[in-house]
């Protein structure tokens, strides 16, 4: 369930604050600006100790706070009376089922969060929800299947619960989060057979198996039948059902997500409810925010209305926080839109939702385009240079006028772990730059003990805890990030601080440095994002030159830079997946030129080579060696054969690198002396040449190896042959591989970032000469006859990872290998495509490679592939049993043949 037992000691966090290598419990969670805020909530505790409950206090400086996220049902069980509710809905041997954690457990904990230096717990709506929908199957643990939007779920605890957690934070200088869903209610109806809007009665059909109830019991989302003519006529819903076209911006506004009621937000009656619903728990438990759920399913101008309304007796949520004494209710809306590199329709999308001065909406959106690229970029070796442009946007004050608020995380209880498709060294670097970047960095339980699985739990009854309480507060990932919290905490240059971009790599993962910047500190951030050592040369910092630098933050080396260069540049050497973070100093010295001097006498910054060129120059003096550093990288530089008169010829290997045009660097290092040429940028522009092979794959064979293998029971699998391929077409040519699988259908009906659902594609590659496993790790299966895979890539809509054969096992598909594959999805011809670069696999051909690949589909949220059984479900296949291959359909393996 976690990978603690793998965690590398070798790269550890070395210095948080004055240098100690774990900081006290109190100074983690020190303020570092803004202290009155702090001193007046202290007094206030203080003041009213007698006085009841704590409930309401001055809003803090948000910008300063680290978010701790809570999953109440997964997180601990502080009252077992309340778990079984006696409607079958019970049961923490399934993640369908509710599991038992509840409000007083957060309460009993709050140690274990707090000493982790979080300052506010954002815990899932604790409202009285849907326990049971037998049409799904599923319970609503989660908290999102609201029934009363006004009364706490009989699982959670009490009115009197929620309270007393409200009281124990304020009185610890900690904050209240709630999570509220003003979109939808349960699923309390549903269509059967075709959607007539016309005539939405036709085929209504009510969820009267749901439990407690088969309604709504909160007036007015009680009136919810639609054949019945006063609910009709009433309008609390839209009667809709389920979007079919995420791109249709009247299936966006209007109809439902995943067959949950569809709240008709332009009513006035409706807007009246949700306005009390909410602002009830902002004066009755004194709740300091909100996060939001579906935001972008509602209509922009509900949200005016719901946050800064005006009406009198019920006025929306920041007058009602207001006369509470709270300047600053937190609104942070889920906008899941992500965009693709070097593109800003994410963005736009999110930053909509924060409304104009005129018509003004949600105070923040949670940053879901910078959470792909972070995944992207430090857990799949993605080009370093598209994080620079997505913390452009991110920090954009015309897009984004207080990024300062935006909450930043690296995964959540909707996506995929991040080290369920990254290495801990990348997990370790993803917590560096969280910690680092302007924001609200926001942790997801079961992060800080290296959770992989999604909704795991943390208590030792409940589901994935595997009968192991998770409240380690000496483990390593544990003190690793309490450390980085600190870190960030004790030193307000890194909460308040500008963010400039210094370098990055364009060509694929390497070096990313930026500068924090107040009026008043600067810290430099220089990470390597690559599985192998890199230079780091020609970087201008913005400090001046003899800079002193101290090291807060050391992840992976052991001697960091400690003096800024000449011009104010850094030259350093930096480990495989190091991250440093540097503070720059009163300390400044007087430094001059060394004797060692180079000179590049080729253009070659902003050109485009098409072949192999010769690069000229000189070095003093004669005798120094040298070395050419392509892309950065330290691994077998190409030595330089100087002439005795310090000239020098050397061969820029155009004929190397991935076909089309990509971007390159070289730079001529002399090692001893730590002297480098400036870091020269150019284009290699190549033209495919290589091998197409063709193989045909029968229609209508996606029903397993047994031929007996159903689809999902789902509305949304119905018709699909999203899991036939039809075709592969294979491109090979010196260091590219390119699989192009048309299918007999594609789908989008889940808004997937890569493009395509309804299908995960596990493909595998026998590399000739290296010792592969037979073993298909997760799916059941055994590798054809004759083939032994050496990496394995797994995509699905919302993740794309390579694997090698390290720590593969019939339940773990090995060891990340960084670098993802580039995905083309070709809806029309219904082809989608995957290139493959071989230097992310030593590899500088294919000749000789095997391909197999097999498909089947994933469930991203439980980090599964579909269940088989004999009778499937709705989002389980049928046909066969657990034990079964987990293979829908498969191609291959097909050798691509050596070129004479």
């Amino acid at each position: 369930m976690r990978a603690v037992t793998t965690w590398l000691t070798t790269l550890t966090l070395v210095a948080a604050c004055g240098g100690d290598t774990k900081p006290a419990t109190d100074t983690a969670v020190a303020d570092t600006a803004d202290t009155a805020d702090t001193a007046d909530t202290a007094d206030t505790a203080e003041d009213t100790v007698d006085a009841g409950p704590l409930l309401h206090v001055p809003s803090p400086q948000w910008r300063d706070q680290v978010i701790y996220f809570v999953m109440l049902d997964r997180f601990a069980d502080g009252d077992p009376s309340n778990d079984d509710q006696g409607a079958g809905e019970y049961d923490p041997t399934s993640n369908a089922h509710y599991s038992g954690g509840d409000l007083q457990g957060v309460i009993d904990h709050l140690d274990y969060i707090q000493g982790l230096g979080a300052t506010a717990v954002w815990i899932t709506p604790p409202v009285a929800n849907q326990w049971w929908d037998p049409l799904a199957q599923f319970s609503g643990y989660h908290g999102y299947w609201g029934r009363d939007f006004k009364a706490v779920d009989e699982h959670y605890g009490t009115l009197a619960t929620y309270q007393a957690l409200s009281d124990a934070l304020h009185r610890r200088g900690m904050y209240l989060i709630q999570d509220i869903v003003p979109n939808h209610t349960g699923n309390f109806f549903t269509w059967t057979g075709t959607y007539d809007p016309e005539d939405p009665t036709a085929g209504f059909t009510k969820n009267t198996g749901s439990l407690p109830s088969a309604a709504p019991t909160q007036p007015p989302f009680d009136q919810n039948d639609a054949t019945d003519p006063a609910d009709f006529a009433a309008a609390i819903y839209h009667w809709t059902p389920t979007i079919g076209d995420f791109t249709d911006p009247v299936q966006e506004k209007t109809w439902e997500i995943s067959d949950l009621d569809d709240l008709n937000t332009d009513n006035p009656v409706v807007r009246e409810a949700l306005r009390d619903s909410y602002g009830y728990w902002i004066e009755a438990v004194g709740v300091d925010g909100f996060r939001i759920d579906t935001v972008k399913f509602v209509d922009h101008a509900f949200w005016n209305d719901f946050l800064h309304g005006t009406d009198a007796t019920t006025p929306g949520m920041n007058a009602v926080a207001a006369a509470t004494g709270r300047d600053h209710l937190l609104t942070f809306g889920e906008v899941y839109e992500v965009s693709d590199p070097f593109d800003d329709a994410g963005e736009r999308k999110c930053a909509s939702y924060l409304g104009t001065p005129a018509a003004p909406e949600l105070g923040a959106v949670l940053a879901f385009p910078l959470y792909e690229e972070i995944k992207r970029v430090i857990g799949g070796g993605d080009p370093t240079a598209q994080l620079s442009y997505r913390l452009g946007l991110a920090n954009d004050p015309s897009r984004f006028p207080e990024p300062g608020l935006t909450p930043n995380f690296i995964d959540n209880h909707d996506v995929q772990r991040f080290l369920a498709g990254a290495s801990e060294p990348a997990f370790r670097q993803a917590l560096v730059l969280l910690m680092t970047i302007p924001g609200i960095p926001v942790i997801y339980q079961g992060t800080e003990q290296a959770f992989t699985e999604t909704r795991a739990s943390l208590f030792a009854d409940g589901w994935g805890a595997g009968d192991v309480d998770h409240f380690d507060t000496t483990s390593a990932p544990y003190t690793f990030l309490e450390a980085l919290v600190a870190a960030r905490t004790g030193h307000p240059v890194l909460t308040r601080g500008d963010l400039t971009v210094l370098q990055d790599a364009p060509f694929g993962p390497g070096v990313f440095a930026f500068r924090r910047a107040t009026d008043a500190d600067a810290a430099i951030v220089l990470m390597n994002t690559s599985e192998h050592p890199i230079l780091v040369n020609d970087l201008a910092t913005g400090v001046a030159a003899g800079t002193h630098l101290d090291a807060i933050v050391k992840v992976g080396v052991d001697e960091p830079v400690t003096r800024v260069g000449l011009g104010g540049r850094l030259l350093t050497e930096l480990p495989a997946r190091a991250s440093i973070v540097l503070l720059a100093t009163d300390e400044v010295d007087t430094i001059g030129p060394g004797e060692v001097a180079i000179t590049v006498d080729t253009p070659i910054a902003g050109e485009t080579f098409t072949a192999n060129t010769d690069v000229t120059g000189s070095v003093t003096p004669a005798d120094t060696a040298l070395v050419m550093v392509i892309d950065d990288k330290l691994v077998a530089p190409t030595p330089v054969v100087v002439a005795t008169d310090g000239t020098f010829t050397a061969s820029l290997p155009i004929d190397s690198f991935p076909y089309g045009d990509t971007p390159h660097t070289v730079s001529f290092y002399a090692q001893a002396a730590g002297v480098a040429s400036p870091r020269y940028a150019f284009t290699s522009s190549t033209v495919f040449d290589g091998q197409i092979l063709t193989i045909e794959d029968p229609l209508d064979d996606d029903n397993g190896p047994t031929g007996t293998y159903t689809y999902p029971q789902d509305a949304s699998f119905a018709g699909d042959a999203t899991m036939d391929v039809t075709r592969l077409v294979i491109e090979a040519g010196g260091a590219t591989l390119r699989l192009r699988f048309t299918m007999a259908a594609t789908s989008t009906t889940w808004n997937p970032s890569n493009g395509f659902d309804h299908v995960a594609f596990t493909i595998y590659l026998d590399v000739p000469g290296r010792d592969g496993l037979t073993l298909l790790p997760k799916i059941n299966g055994t590798a054809p006859e004759g083939f032994a895979w050496d990496f394995t890539h797994f995509i699905f809509g919302w993740s794309n990872t390579v694997y090698n054969i390290t720590g593969a096992s019939e339940t773990a598909w090995g060891g990340g290998v960084p670098g993802r594959p580039a995905v083309t999805v070709d809806l029309p011809t219904n082809t989608i495509t995957f290139e493959y670069d071989g230097a992310r696999f030593a590899l500088d051909t294919w000749e000789g490679v095997s391909v197999y690949a097999t498909t089947w589909d994933f469930d991203g949220i439980d980090n599964i592939y579909r269940p088989l059984s004999p009778d499937g479900g709705p989002y389980g296949m049928g046909g066969g049993d657990a034990t079964d291959p987990l293979i829908m359909d498969d191609v291959g393996p097909v050798l691509i043949p050596a070129v004479e």
